[in-house]
């Protein structure tokens, strides 16, 4: 009997874990009827890489209920069209959601990847005065005003701004409620308006707010603050020296060295500080032209092998996952797409063969005018490089339309089934072009346009595989 109740309290016991590590979500939204709506985070807040919770259908009465896994209070967020709601999930509570109507993206939104969905912060029924969303809600709508007064006056006043008194009350809102997770939020709100008012310089900002203090990679509010502070970090502090500075670091790809040089910044001592700090500098470097792409990539990878961190070992391999996908010598992100058969078609397929991969839309006018180049370029060289031109267009009837006016011979793609393949290629404007090698690997990233010499380009680089 003993035993039995012992197994009950144990079953009970990891009953009561598993769902303590999960939040339930529930709604109705009537608009968004017949849809699939992906929950998601971030998995880190220096790279962004969003990372997939739950997908939830929305029923033919506009029901949907779902769990997110979490372990502490998560930011969550949700596309919605043409906007993007968030809230904060914590383990073991239960959120009714208020969804807006449904506003879907005009075609135009949908083509322009610079498109940034409107952002708000989901309602919440029935949510209680103590609970983290109520708080950050409340805090916000009057930090926000504020911080608004403050930055628009700051341009009109070329930074001189006057701080009015009331602007400390923000403090006080939720302070009775003991919440650490807010407390944090509100510290590092501040953080960001001392900065933006320059009441700190960069420096004293480091020395209140980072020095000596936890970090807290999954709180928006303080990463906020991180990224701003640290942004190009290593380009600031890359002055001249007798002795050792971040760009002869970088240049012989020493960790010791740059942790070194790094780690005379009293802020900096901290060696987990520390590490952040390079993270944030190795990830910055890669977009710019100051410092050797390749060295970065040895500094990453040594950081990688040597932290005992977790989170410093998710962030380096999220920014190596980021950075390497399109840089040549590396295999490019894999597609699956269809063409207008509904065949299947794959890079793996041309492997023997150059790819020149351009991403572009029927409906764009320069794409129109790269085609009738590449026809030409595919008569010459279609035996050696393969064209394969993925087609953005909201439908792929579009596709056939235009293909049954204008019979093209290479490979046509539709990425209806794959969309988040224009953020794995980088894809910011159509067209877009980049040349993939006969073993795979990236050959040009990005590739020349066909009004940029392509032929002189394929030439020499088929060339050059000739010879090897």
């Amino acid at each position: 009997m003993a035993k039995k109740v012992l197994l009950l309290s144990l079953i009970l016991l990891a009953a009561h874990v598993g769902y303590s590590q999960v939040a339930h979500i529930k709604g109705n939204a009537p608009s968004y009827a017949g849809d699939s709506l992906t929950f998601q985070t971030y998995s880190d807040l220096i790279t962004y890489n969003e990372e997939y919770l739950e997908g939830v259908r929305v029923d033919k009465n506009g029901n949907f209920k779902g769990a997110l896994r979490v372990v502490e209070p998560t930011f969550v967020f949700v596309v919605l069209g043409a906007q993007k709601g968030y809230f904060f999930a914590e383990p073991g509570k239960e959120y009714t959601l208020m969804l807006p109507p449904k506003v879907p993206k005009t075609e135009e939104e949908r083509l322009n990847p610079f498109f940034k969905e409107e952002t708000f912060q989901v309602g919440i029924s029935g949510c209680p005065p103590t609970d983290l969303n109520y708080l950050i809600s409340a805090f916000d709508e009057s930090f926000n005003e504020k911080f608004n007064a403050i930055a628009e006056e700051s341009f009109k006043n070329k930074g001189k701004v006057k701080i009015d008194t009331s602007v400390y009350r923000l403090d006080t809102i939720g302070g009775k409620q003991h919440n650490a997770y807010f407390e944090a939020y509100k510290k590092y709100r501040m953080g960001l308006l001392n900065h933006l008012t320059m009441v700190y310089k960069s420096k004293g900002i480091s020395d209140k707010y980072f020095m000596n203090q936890p970090i807290l990679y999954n709180n928006p509010s303080y990463m906020e603050l991180f990224n701003q502070i640290y942004d190009r970090f290593f380009l600031f502090h890359n002055g001249p020296s007798k002795g050792d500075n971040v760009g002869a670091s970088i240049g012989a790809a020493s960790l010791s060295r740059l942790k070194k040089v790094l780690s005379k910044d009293s802020v900096l001592k901290n060696d987990q500080l520390l590490e952040l700090v390079m993270l944030k500098g190795i990830y910055d470097g890669f977009y710019e032209d100051n410092f050797s792409r390749k060295s970065l990539l040895v500094l990453l990878d040594s950081l990688y092998f040597t932290t005992a961190i977790p989170e410093h070992k998710a962030i380096a391999t999220n920014i190596r996952e980021k950075v390497i996908r399109l840089l040549p010598g590396y295999f490019p992100p894999e597609i699956k797409l269809y063409d207008i058969k509904g065949n299947l078609v794959t890079l793996e397929q041309f492997r023997g063969k150059f790819v020149y991969l351009n991403f572009c839309s029927v409906n764009s006018y320069t794409c129109l005018q790269d085609f009738a180049l590449l026809e030409q370029i595919y008569k010459k060289y279609g035996s050696k490089v393969e064209i394969v031109s993925i087609s953005t267009d909201s439908d792929i009837q579009d596709l056939r339309h235009f293909l049954s006016k204008k019979p093209y011979k290479w490979t046509f793609l539709h990425y209806g089934k794959e969309p988040n393949i224009i953020k794995q290629y980088d894809v910011r404007a159509y067209p877009t072009y980049f040349l993939i090698n006969p073993k795979g690997t990236m050959e040009l990233s990005p590739a020349p346009n066909p009004h940029e010499k392509l032929e002189v380009t394929l030439f020499n680089q088929l060339r050059g595989w000739d010879m090897m």
